[in-house]
């Protein structure tokens, strides 16, 4: 026993030893904070994005499959580019567009936002960008159950040559539209929704164990008043859902989280000018049926481009005339 004993110390001790050097180099760096640390994104960025781009469309996949840069060009007679991944959260945007050197110039930004990005209860769609920009403590609670798989990402995850970033790839198809990525089907609104509605039980990886307060919230609301610092104008996109979710999930925890996120957003969005809350999720939108939806929360290729038209409603003459209306309504 003493002998298989001093077998695992020799094994652990070393270990613990590069787990100190990670943490601590974690800590101090900001070239791993700042880092991208998204293949697709930094692929996407390289291939489309040119000095005279105009407008920006990033964020996640509710801006990647909904929003149609060819219909803002021909409202608006600017360039566009879709930059949005699946599952893209703030901060790595923020991190992508700081390295492009786009944070120094005067480009509109349509950033879509989700729940997802700061809830604390689920991993699932959890960036490498956002774990590295929590603090230590915030990292432990985050990871509380997991702590010896979030010291063994830190130390791989701070030595380049075991997980530095991955090279840039342009991902499934999309570029030949702008970035634009539309996803053909209807969704069937008669069909059983596989969602449970007990916040105790759900599945659902969005509204999971939700926690909508913690260290994923403060990371978003830094990244966002990092981009308000820029020259950029921004608009914060809280997209639409399918009636057939809205009429199911009504009134029930998911419903009021929601909502709650959606006035977070709108407390944060309200500090900074050259940023505005485009909320398509408080309010109904009423020309948007299930028929244009391919699932319960992303419209398919026509209802992206309905949905395209309406956010032109909204912001195309800003767009045409190069400046934000600081004093417009959500």
């Amino acid at each position: 026993m003493k002998t298989l004993l001093t077998k695992l110390a020799l094994l652990l001790v070393p270990f613990g030893v590069v787990a100190v050097v990670a943490v601590a180099r974690v800590e101090h760096s900001a070239a791993l904070r700042e880092a991208v640390y998204n293949a697709e994104l930094e692929g996407k960025i390289q291939a489309l994005l040119r000095p005279d781009t105009e407008v920006i469309v990033a964020g996640d996949s509710r801006a990647e499959r909904q929003i149609v840069p060819a219909v803002i060009e021909a409202q608006t007679g600017r360039k566009v580019v879709n930059l949005a991944v699946n599952a893209g959260d703030l901060v790595t945007v923020y991190n992508a567009l700081k390295r492009h050197g786009v944070l120094s110039t005067d480009k509109a930004l349509i950033l879509s936002v989700s729940i997802f990005q700061v809830n604390d209860g689920d991993d699932l769609y959890i960036s490498r960008a956002c774990v590295l920009n929590m603090t230590l403590r915030e990292k432990l609670v985050f990871h509380r159950r997991a702590v010896p798989a979030l010291l063994y990402n830190l130390v791989a995850w701070s030595f380049p040559s075991w997980g530095g970033e991955e090279p840039p790839a342009a991902g499934p198809g999309g570029l030949d539209e702008q970035g634009f990525r539309g996803v053909d089907g209807t969704l069937d609104p008669k069909a059983p929704m596989a969602v449970d509605l007990d916040p105790r039980t759900t599945h659902h990886p969005w509204y999971r164990h939700l926690s909508l307060h913690g260290a994923r919230w403060r990371v978003f609301r830094e990244a966002l008043d990092r981009l308000a610092a820029s020259r950029l104008r921004i608009y914060l996109c809280l997209p639409p859902v399918s009636p057939a979710w809205r009429a199911y999930s009504a009134g029930s925890f998911i419903d009021r989280a929601e909502l709650e996120f959606a006035g977070m957003v709108a407390a944060a969005t309200a500090v900074h000018p050259n940023v505005r809350l485009l909320d398509f999720y408080t309010t109904p939108v009423q020309r948007l049926g299930d028929e244009m939806f391919y699932d319960i929360q992303h419209v398919n290729r026509h209802g992206a481009a309905v949905f395209t038209g309406m956010l032109m409603e909204r912001i195309g003459e800003e767009l045409r005339a190069g400046r934000m209306n600081t004093g417009a309504r959500p």
